[in-house]
C-alpha cells in the first residue's frame, strides 16, 4: 500500500482486523512522514491548544470577552510546523487530492468519541470552489467517511488566508450565512471543521452563525493548531 502523505509503497503488519476483513484495510502515513509530525501536547492552552500555555492563552482570553455566551472548546491534533506547511500548501494550494486521507485515522479516531455531533466543514465561496476543485476541508471529512451537513454558506468572496497578516485575519467581516438546514441543530452538538486554527477568527465568525439556533454545544476542530 501507499503512505497517504508521500505516496510512497510501504510495507507494514496487518492487524487482526485487517486480516480477517481485508476490505477494511487503512492506509497509513509511513513511519518518516510520521517523524515529520509535531502532536500537540501540554502545556497548552486549555480552550485552543496553542503551545507553551498553562491556561487560557491572551487570545482565547479576548475571544472570551468578545464572546461571553460562547463556552468554546477548540481540538487540533498537530502542531503547525514547516513540514505540516509543506503539506497543506501540496494539498490546498497545489490541489493534490490524494492528501485528503493523510489525516482520516486522526479525523476517524475523534468522531468516535462524538458519534451524535453534526459536522459542519468551513465552505469556500463560489469563487474559490471553482479554482480549487473541490472543498479541501469537507475532503478530510469525506475520506475518512465522516457525513458532513451544509450549515453554513461563505455570503463573498475574501482573499485566502495564507495571503493575510495577522492583523488583516482579525479584521475580517463576517463572511458566512446560516443555511436552512441550520434550524435543525437546536439541542444538538456541533462540531465546526477547518484544516487549520491560526488566529481563530474564520471558527469563531462560523460560531457566531449557528450560535442564534441555540445548539447544545459547539466545539471546534482542526488539524493543526
Amino acid at each position: 500500500m501507499k503512505c497517504t502523505w508521500c505516496q510512497q509503497l510501504q510495507i507494514r503488519n496487518l492487524t487482526i482486523a485487517e486480516i480477517l476483513l481485508p476490505w477494511n484495510i487503512q492506509e497509513t502515513r509511513c513511519a518518516q512522514c510520521q517523524e515529520k509530525l509535531s502532536l500537540t501536547a501540554t502545556p497548552c492552552c486549555t480552550l485552543c491548544m496553542k503551545q507553551g500555555q498553562l491556561s487560557p492563552c491572551d487570545e482565547c482570553q479576548l475571544w472570551q470577552q468578545k464572546y461571553p455566551a460562547y463556552s468554546f472548546t477548540h481540538h487540533a491534533f498537530f502542531q503547525y510546523n514547516d513540514a505540516f506547511h509543506d503539506w497543506i500548501y501540496r494539498y490546498k494550494f497545489l490541489g493534490d487530492y490524494r492528501l485528503r486521507k493523510t489525516f482520516s485515522k486522526e479525523i476517524s479516531h475523534f468522531f468516535k468519541q462524538h458519534p451524535k455531533s453534526i459536522v459542519c466543514a468551513i465552505p469556500l465561496s463560489s469563487e474559490w470552489q471553482i479554482e480549487r476543485g473541490f472543498n479541501q476541508s469537507e475532503a478530510l471529512l469525506s475520506a475518512a467517511n465522516i457525513p458532513t451537513f451544509d450549515l453554513l454558506k461563505k455570503s463573498q468572496h475574501t482573499p485566502a488566508q495564507a495571503q493575510k497578516n495577522r492583523q488583516e485575519r482579525l479584521a475580517m467581516i463576517q463572511p458566512f450565512e446560516a443555511t436552512t438546514l441550520a434550524t435543525t441543530i437546536q439541542g444538538k452538538e456541533v462540531v465546526i471543521f477547518d484544516d487549520v486554527y491560526t488566529t481563530g477568527r474564520t471558527l469563531f465568525y462560523a460560531a457566531e452563525t449557528l450560535m442564534v439556533f441555540k445548539p447544545l454545544k459547539i466545539r471546534t476542530l482542526s488539524l493543526a493548531r
